[in-house]
């Protein structure tokens, strides 16, 4: 399902929320002494609202955030059918803010969304205003040099600079059959697709440092620590577990997940 189909009750019945989202959620609740019911949440990125849903169905008082007016739309009917009020999910306006007031939430939070965003400055400093003094946030979203464009699935178009030769890999693996198949060009030839595809890798992907992201953060009073060596799966893996207790290994782990894997970051209102 897609941001144009309407959120139904059986599609959200078979509805997973990110379990690095909810996991670093429930320890921010338990480090802050608060029960879910008490903490005011927003998902930045909220698409149809789902994760909202998920978090309001666990007690939560769970918002969302989109730019698109599209899918909250989409989502809203099932919103209100639940019985939660229809502003729980927001537009961005065109300056980038969000209708919240100052310090209205204990927790912001935004999984693969930091990757579209094009002035990232604007977003840390809205996350920031919004955010209250003590409270905090996670982020998740894919690394600049991961080998698949995780939206493209084609290999290495974001690590070329936009022009012809990423238009030419491009082009090649739409005639593999290697590419997402979105609706707008799914009958589309194979040159419309790439133009489709080519203009989309300019105009909504937009992979920085790890390091640039963590200054945006903390230029707008946000203390960032990274946590993807905290990952679960990390944590029991045979090998990575024991390379971790090597102090110079666990910096040089840190760095190639961080740069060639995936972001995990958590903040925290100074």
């Amino acid at each position: 399902m897609s941001k144009h189909d309407v959120l139904t009750e059986e599609e959200f019945a078979s509805f997973v929320p990110n379990q690095n989202i909810t996991r670093n959620m429930e320890e921010f609740s338990q480090r802050s002494g608060r029960p879910q019911s008490e903490l005011k949440v927003l998902d930045w990125g909220c698409g149809r609202g789902r994760h909202v849903l998920w978090l309001r169905d666990q007690g939560y008082q769970a918002y969302g955030v989109e730019l698109d007016p599209m899918p909250i739309q989409n989502g809203l009917e099932l919103i209100k059918a639940k019985g939660y009020p229809g502003d729980c999910l927001a537009l961005i306006n065109n300056e980038g803010q969000s209708p919240f007031p100052e310090g209205y939430f204990d927790y912001v939070f935004s999984g693969n969304v930091l990757e579209h965003v094009a002035n990232i400055d604007s977003v840390c400093a809205e996350m920031a205003r919004i955010t209250r003094k003590g409270g905090g946030g996670y982020h998740v979203f894919p690394a600049q040099r991961q080998p698949i464009e995780g939206h493209l699935f084609m290999p290495f178009v974001h690590w070329i600079p936009p022009g012809w030769l990423r238009k030419w890999i491009i082009r090649i693996c739409v005639m593999l059959g290697r590419e997402p198949r979105w609706v707008e060009v799914r009958e589309a030839s194979v040159e419309t697709k790439t133009d489709f595809y080519h203009k989309y890798s300019i105009n909504n992907i937009f992979y920085r440092k790890y390091s640039a992201v963590r200054r945006a953060f903390e230029d707008h009073g946000l203390a960032v620590t990274f946590t993807t060596l905290d990952h679960p799966k990390i944590k029991r893996h045979p090998v990575l577990s024991r390379l971790l207790m090597i102090k110079m290994l666990k910096s040089l782990l840190n760095h190639i997940l961080l740069t060639y894997k995936l972001v995990e970051l958590q903040v925290e209102k100074q």
